[in-house]
């Protein structure tokens, strides 16, 4: 029997705090076992300046943890979604995908504004997402993007200290991170009906090694099926693309009123052109590939 389970994350303060759900949630459903967390410097943590293309895309988060998995010095570890390849190294999984925080973005200012229309013309605003970037050029083509990256404290910083309009943030970021951030003093802003957001956006994966089926049972109580269905649309529309989370791609599954709706959205970097899909079916099941093809057959290049 388990009496022991080390579990790798990223040094951020939102990684630890969603490695920390993850912890809580597994302990209250196996008060026996003692769950350590280790922490791991990526490769993405170690350059904050250059564009995560130019740093390796693919994998950049989540690459030396899973070698840590692989190496056996850790036993599950807790990624973002987005942040993982469609493809994994050989011998992991993912184990468990537990239920979704918000997957959509919101855009935070210092001054009050009640939509996107409101912001000033040619205004400033922080992201280094090219999906983000497309979709808000395609609403407002004439505000000027600023590439931005760091944890959230620091790109909430840039707000004053590069005289920013406003930055784009994910939801669930500054959810679970709320304890640690005084987000009265900002205006939010919703983008629901703006970005789509990226795949896998919001949820969190566990990731195990293949043949470890004790652990494999203990992390599966923590699954989330509706959240596991959605999100496992969403990475095969992104696959089908050949896309990655530096991507001008936009993908989100949901489930409401017994059916399952998709989303998807291909963009040129500038806005001008864009490719989408919208599907509503009784079952998940070739959503993610039907919306990918439908787009392919729009003629986009990705």
């Amino acid at each position: 029997m388990i009496k022991k389970v080390v579990i790798g994350s990223r040094k951020s303060s939102l990684a630890l705090a969603q490695t920390g759900i993850v912890q809580h949630a597994l302990t209250v459903l196996n008060p026996n076992v003692e769950f350590g967390i280790k922490t791991v410097t990526t490769t993405g943590d170690k350059d904050l300046t250059s564009s995560l293309n130019v740093i390796g895309g693919k994998g950049v988060f989540v690459k030396e943890i899973e070698e840590e998995l692989l190496n056996g010095t850790i036993d599950i570890a807790v990624h973002s979604l987005k942040d993982v390849p469609s493809i994994l190294p050989n011998g992991l999984m993912l184990g468990a995908i537990p239920p979704r925080d918000s997957a959509f973005d919101c855009l935070l200012s210092l001054n009050k504004y009640e939509s996107l229309d409101d912001l000033p013309k040619n205004a400033r605003i922080g992201t280094n997402s090219t999906r983000r970037r497309a979709q808000l050029l395609t609403r407002r083509p004439d505000l000027d993007i600023v590439p931005i990256r760091g944890n959230i404290e620091t790109r909430l910083g840039k707000l004053e200290s590069e005289n920013l309009d406003g930055v784009v943030l994910a939801v669930s970021g500054l959810n679970r991170l709320q304890n640690n951030l005084n987000l009265n003093k900002y205006n939010i802003l919703k983008l629901k009906d703006i970005i789509v957001p990226s795949v896998g956006q919001g949820a969190l994966a566990i990731e195990c090694r293949e043949d470890d089926l004790e652990i494999l049972r203990l992390i599966t109580t923590i699954n989330d099926n509706e959240t596991s269905r959605c999100v496992h649309e969403e990475r095969k529309f992104l696959d089908k693309l050949n896309g990655n989370c530096t991507s001008p791609i936009g993908g989100y599954c949901s489930f409401q009123d017994h059916q399952y709706t998709f989303h998807g959205v291909v963009l040129s970097d500038d806005g001008d052109n864009i490719f989408e899909s919208k599907l509503t079916k009784d079952i998940s099941d070739g959503l993610g590939l039907e919306a990918a093809n439908e787009i392919l057959n729009q003629g986009a290049v990705v």
